[in-house]
């Protein structure tokens, strides 16, 4: 067990105690009875240990930097993946919504041209003017409210900061341009 504690500093030490308790009750404090130290290595086998050691070092961190990069790589897998089921839903969802819509026109077409005598060029022409003009008054709106919405936005920051400009230099910038000598 010692020659394996020599060459193993991670082995465990031998049971001493019992040795120990049994020389002291008998009254012998012979040198003998003294543990001995735990490392009764040579330089040279030190020195192999320790390259055992640095050897064993280097393949853990090599473990972990290769369990590391397959994190990384599954990580960047699933990603893509669900990039590209992202995608795939998305094509999807928008023949969808273009299927769904000419369906719609069409029907409602078909519907205009019966009306007029069952001349489906009119009621396509009809509803493809109708629709347009929905489209593009309903674009001209949403642009004139986003519109609206972004400088009532820049307003208010600005007076905000010409609150701000008051509070601290005791004028603002709009102040401070009609009077710069003040």
């Amino acid at each position: 067990m010692s020659e394996q504690r020599a060459t193993d500093p991670t082995a465990p030490a031998p049971d001493v105690s019992a040795s120990v308790g049994a020389k002291s009750t008998s009254g012998s404090h012979s040198s003998s009875s003294r543990i001995p130290p735990p490392d009764e290595q040579s330089p040279s086998q030190a020195f192999a240990d320790v390259k055992i050691r640095v050897q064993e070092l280097s393949e853990y961190a090599g473990y972990l930097i290769s369990a590391k990069m397959d994190g990384i790589k599954l990580a960047v897998r699933n990603a893509g993946i669900y990039a590209a089921l992202g995608v795939v839903g998305a094509l999807a969802g928008g023949a969808f919504v273009v299927t769904t819509v000419v369906l719609l026109l069409r029907g409602i077409a078909g519907g205009l041209g019966a009306l007029f005598g069952g001349r489906l060029w009119l009621g396509e022409l009809v509803t493809s003017v109708v629709f347009l003009a929905l489209l593009g008054v309903g674009t001209w709106i949403l642009m004139g409210r986003l519109t609206k919405a972004s400088r009532e936005r820049t307003v208010k920051k600005y007076a905000s900061r010409q609150q701000q400009q008051r509070a601290r230099f005791g004028t603002d910038v709009e102040e401070r341009a009609e009077r710069p000598g003040k």
